[in-house]
């Protein structure tokens, strides 16, 4: 089964090519608008994952509504032309559909939406408008995504701490960070048990596992960067200071272990390598 990724030029998609590449499985990554330039034989015996909107609203408050309007349009034509060839469809999402992260809470994926945010309407209306009708729609949302590139919070948190300036995060706010590469790792096995028959519907959570403040986070990032590098900046605890961005709350993940026994892995784990990454590019 090759796998059609929507999605402008990201982190994620380059991370979601690399793993399909690294299972011997065909992919093609391509944006909304053009969708249509796909043919019947492109789709016929694929599977879609559909990540341009978690992409784009990671990094953005929203789209503007005339344009989440129109890819609302381009989208829905283009699920019912999957529908019509029963493509298997995987929306991803995040928790900002639960409204802000609430203290010792984990929502599960039944529990009821209440989005807070632009960003957490426009995912909803998105899951809503694509998984309302079909047979083959599954949406999986996830945390605040990491990877070494900036305009995420690790990207960002590195930037800023190799420019020295002193870090003032928030260290009550929790969330489970992800790395992309962990997230293609779920998708890539969720892709590969679909193609073996496993319907392709319902709604899952998947974040890697280990809470943590935005603090906490930047303390764990400086220790491995220290590896590589000599301690450029402080960080300091700061309730009124910067928080995760975005803010998802913690999602509970025990549905996609129990149906499709995928288990979670420990951000810290991805850490040593991207930072290795980041520190030794910025040496060149």
């Amino acid at each position: 089964m090759n796998v059609v990724v929507i999605s402008r030029s990201s982190a994620l998609s380059t991370a979601l090519q690399s793993q399909f590449a690294s299972r011997s499985r065909a992919s093609i990554a391509l944006p909304v608008d053009d969708l249509h330039a796909l043919g019947v034989d492109q789709l016929r015996g694929a599977m879609v994952v559909d990540a341009d909107a978690l992409v784009f609203l990671q990094r953005k408050d929203s789209h503007a509504a005339a344009e989440q309007q129109r890819l609302l349009a381009l989208r829905q034509d283009f699920k019912a032309r999957c529908d019509a060839l029963a493509v298997p469809y995987l929306l991803l999402s995040d928790g900002r559909l639960f409204g802000a992260a609430a203290e010792e809470v984990e929502y599960a994926e039944g529990d009821e939406l209440a989005p807070t945010d632009a960003a957490g309407f426009q995912l909803a209306e998105l899951e809503q408008v694509l998984c309302a009708a079909g047979e083959q729609g599954m949406v999986l949302r996830t945390g605040p995504l990491i990877a070494v590139q900036g305009g995420n919070f690790l990207g960002d948190c590195l930037a800023t701490m190799r420019g020295g300036k002193v870090l003032r995060l928030n260290d009550t706010r929790m969330t489970c960070p992800t790395p992309v590469a962990d997230l293609a790792r779920v998708i890539s096995g969720l892709v590969d048990q679909i193609s073996c028959g496993t319907p392709c519907r319902g709604v899952y959570h998947y974040a890697s596992s280990g809470t943590a403040s935005a603090y906490e986070f930047a303390e764990v990032v400086c220790a491995f960067a220290s590896q590589f590098v000599a301690p450029i900046a402080d960080i300091e605890v700061d309730d009124s200071g910067e928080g995760w961005r975005p803010a998802v709350p913690v999602l509970s993940c025990d549905r996609i272990l129990q149906d499709f026994g995928i288990k979670r892995l420990p951000w810290r784990a991805y850490l040593p390598r991207m930072i290795k990454s980041v520190c030794e590019e910025a040496a060149k």
